[in-house]
């Protein structure tokens, strides 16, 4: 399995690391994946939604993953829809 599908919440060390057989260049050292200035749109959406569904007393498995991946995609206005749903049904 890639590095780069490694979830980072589970796995925070492997990221930034060189796949295996990559040779990292000058410009790619560990570290220096990060985009300037914080997190991209989708990371801020994952992060959101694992900060939201844990507000909510939700542990999500292992195989939901890949729903958290695909939810981190939509819009802005789709997010904040599912995350006002999984809130509201914290209550």
């Amino acid at each position: 399995m890639s590095r780069r599908k490694l979830d980072p919440y589970r796995f925070p060390g492997a990221r930034g690391l060189p796949d295996p057989g990559e040779q990292p260049g000058r410009d790619q050292l560990p570290g220096s994946g990060r985009p300037p200035g914080g997190p991209g749109p989708e990371e801020r959406r994952r992060r959101e939604l694992y900060a939201c569904l844990n507000e909510a007393g939700i542990r999500p498995r292992a195989a939901d993953l890949r729903a958290i991946e695909v939810l981190s995609s939509v819009d802005d206005v789709t997010h904040a829809a599912i995350r006002r749903w999984i809130s509201s049904g914290a209550s």
